[in-house]
């Protein structure tokens, strides 16, 4: 016979049904990552460069950050690797995803072509999204932290007092003796009250404001409302300086994607200026029209032309002629230059200097022009 429990003596618990399976954090999120590379994008894959997960019970939080193949349309492509991941976390691990989250982080060049979408396709139409709310798990820890502190050591204090019959502590005297003596009027205390309200204002600025400015919400798929992706800027900013370094003539590209606008800013080599720049206009509105994102950004341009650049049709400006060097100064005439230091031509033996003038009376004293004086060097000069 089989012995019966005793009225009233509670019926001990199967050794088979004691304790509890716990899934920890680090196996959901291999999981995940390993979902999202799995996901089949059109013949490619994801490669996924991040992942995290936080298990709260039987519920669970996975994020996984990825890199998705170029080009594809970003929306869907985001979009289906989110619903793989969704599906295979909560199968194998058999929690409920309450929040799952894919971040784009930069698109791969392919150089297999893209599969062309069949016509009658459902594609995102656009829609009002909002950006992903930010944890902002540091500046929460750090004022846990230090009002845990301040509370703590006060209460030290008060229960020391009270129940071991301690004196109070020195800072806690001095600062009641301190608040006596100084009145809402003192520097100090006008400067403690400032710091304090800027430090009130920059909390609530974080509680109400959603975070996550490095990201920008895509559009909503039609059907899956409660999905959400996002785009990071710099993975935007990179798509469109690729295209906008294809435009001939142009070199030095620099973007700078915001929240509501690009900033491109490129120089031009060579080309017509304003069709170079309506075609940069032209292929950066392209490129971001293809993101998919919730609102569309605004392409702002700027063109700067390079020293050498010229207008199509004109000719480069000739050089200047350059002017012939000054002669030498020489230190003495030569033999065959007939010119003397000063550039003057040497009058020749027996003729007088083109700029001597005859007088017209001879002075008392000196010998006529007729007449030949008697010196032997001129008398020589004049026989030879």
């Amino acid at each position: 016979m089989t012995d019966t429990p005793a009225t009233g003596v509670p019926a001990r618990t199967a050794p088979a049904e004691r304790g509890r399976t716990v899934v920890a954090d680090r196996a959901v999120r291999r999981i995940a990552e390993r979902a999202a590379a799995e996901a089949d994008l059109a013949g490619r894959r994801a490669r996924v460069t991040h992942g995290s997960a936080a298990v709260r019970g039987r519920r669970t939080d996975v994020s996984v950050d990825v890199r998705l193949p170029y080009p594809a349309a970003l929306g869907e492509t985001g979009e289906q690797v989110r619903g793989r991941m969704a599906e295979r976390v909560a199968e194998l691990s058999g929690l409920t995803v309450r929040a799952a989250t894919v971040r784009v982080q930069s698109l791969a060049p392919d150089r297999s072509p893209a599969p062309q979408p069949p016509p009658d396709a459902d594609r995102p139409t656009g829609g009002r999204s909002r950006r992903p709310w930010s944890a902002r798990p540091l500046p929460a820890a750090l004022v846990a932290l230090v009002g845990a502190a301040a509370s703590g050591a006060l209460l030290y204090d008060v229960l020391s007092v009270h129940l071991a019959d301690r004196r109070p502590a020195s800072w806690r005297t001095g600062a009641v003796d301190w608040l006596a003596t100084h009145g809402p009027g003192d520097t100090a205390v006008v400067a403690g009250g400032a710091v304090a309200a800027v430090l009130g204002a920059w909390l609530l600025c974080l509680a109400l404001t959603p975070g996550l400015r490095g990201v920008l919400p895509m559009a909503p798929v039609p059907g899956q409302r409660r999905q959400r992706a996002v785009l990071d800027r710099t993975a935007a900013a990179e798509l469109v300086r690729d295209t906008a370094s294809a435009v001939p003539g142009v070199t030095h590209v620099r973007v700078r994607c915001g929240r509501r606008r690009v900033r491109l800013r490129a120089h031009l080599a060579f080309g017509d200026r304003a069709t170079t720049r309506a075609a940069l206009r032209t292929a950066a509105g392209t490129a971001l029209a293809g993101l998919g994102l919730a609102r569309p950004l605004r392409p702002r341009v700027a063109l700067r032309t390079e020293p050498h650049w010229r207008p199509p049709g004109t000719d480069p400006a000739p050089a200047a002629p350059t002017a012939p060097p000054p002669p030498a100064p020489t230190g003495g005439a030569g033999p065959d230059s007939g010119t003397d230091r000063a550039g003057t031509p040497e009058p020749e033996p027996g003729t007088r200097p083109p700029d001597a003038t005859a007088p017209s009376e001879a002075p008392s004293g000196a010998p006529s022009g007729d007449e030949t004086p008697d010196d032997p060097t001129t008398a020589k000069e004049t026989d030879s």
